[in-house]
């Protein structure tokens, strides 16, 4: 039946259906992570961690293209993702609508363990061995545990979504949950797969829909994840994202990556990559420890330091 539509007509039909997917997930992920966090006495933050931080797609990416013997590719759907997350997806989030700090300390020391064992795992060798995967492993592991440890309880508060909300069956939560996360992946899939029809349509090269579209679904659901919950009053859940992304990416996929094959590391990856996504990862750091409130002109700041993270790629890609 879809073979009657022109390509653009369909690229339009997919954009517009994945988009709004996307939303409607967005919407059901908060109200399943609230509800987790009453069923289960959890802070919204950690639930946003653990639930919102996992990134499937990212790591069935990464390990298909590491066995294929692309590990420079199975690095890029790591640190271009954390990269990405930090600086376009948290700065439109944050374009869109400007959240308050309400985190515990811990969710910043946590980043910053996590870099610190991802930087010593990839600057002391010439490769990524399974041994720093094992141990890339149980630091994002421990970190996840301790930050359990050092979350508040979730508190209802005295807001009308609080007073009106009724403590749902634990099975009925992570349903909701669930659902919301199933939505948003299939959304972004179809935004990508309707972006690429329409760019295909209007002849851009095979190059740019690789280097563009695949940034677009990912900041797709990323904003959402935190839009949405930032917009209903609960900016915990949006920066657990933040939080659980980076330990999730760096610690956990990385380290499941080098454990199946070692990496052998692109000196380019050193020299620009790793810093820049520590440098980023350090300035929301930063932000998280000593700003109360985040608003446009961090987001602007953030965005725009992705766009220079995209003209270097295009200058090391050319030139």
């Amino acid at each position: 039946m879809l073979d009657y539509f022109p390509p653009v007509w369909l690229g339009a039909i997919f954009l517009v259906l994945g988009i709004a997917l996307v939303l409607w997930g967005a919407e059901r992920f908060t109200d399943g992570s609230l509800s987790v966090a009453r069923a289960f006495a959890l802070s919204p933050f950690y639930v946003g961690t653990v639930v919102s931080g996992f990134e499937p797609e990212n790591l069935v990416t990464g390990l298909v293209a590491n066995l294929g013997g692309l590990p420079q590719v199975a690095l890029g759907t790591v640190i271009g993702a954390a990269v990405f997350m930090l600086t376009a997806g948290l700065g439109v989030a944050l374009l869109l609508v400007p959240m308050e700090v309400t985190i515990p300390r811990a969710g910043a020391v946590t980043m910053l363990v996590m870099l610190t064992a991802f930087a010593l795992a990839l600057y002391t060798g010439k490769n990524l061995g399974r041994f720093s995967g094992v141990v890339l492993l149980v630091v994002a592991l421990a970190l996840l545990v301790w930050l359990y440890r050092r979350s508040p309880v979730f508190s209802p508060g005295s807001g009308a979504e609080a007073q009106a909300s009724v403590a749902r069956p634990r099975t009925r939560a992570l349903a909701l949950l669930l659902l919301g996360v199933a939505a948003m992946l299939c959304g972004a899939d179809l935004v990508v797969r309707g972006v690429r029809l329409l760019i295909a349509t209007a002849g851009f090269s095979e190059t740019f829909v690789g280097m563009t579209i695949v940034a677009m679904g990912e900041s797709l659901e990323e904003t959402a994840r935190m839009v949405v919950p930032a917009r209903r009053g609960h900016p915990e859940l949006a920066w657990g994202n933040v939080v659980g992304t980076l330990v999730i990416l760096l610690g956990f996929n990385l380290g499941l990556i080098a454990l199946v094959r070692p990496l052998n590391i692109d000196p380019l990856v050193l020299r620009l990559h790793v810093p820049y996504l520590i440098g980023v990862a350090l300035l929301v750091v930063l932000a998280l420890l000593v700003a109360r409130k985040l608003g446009r002109r961090s987001g602007a700041i953030l965005v725009a330091l992705y766009l220079l993270y995209f003209a270097l790629n295009l200058r090391h890609r050319w030139g």
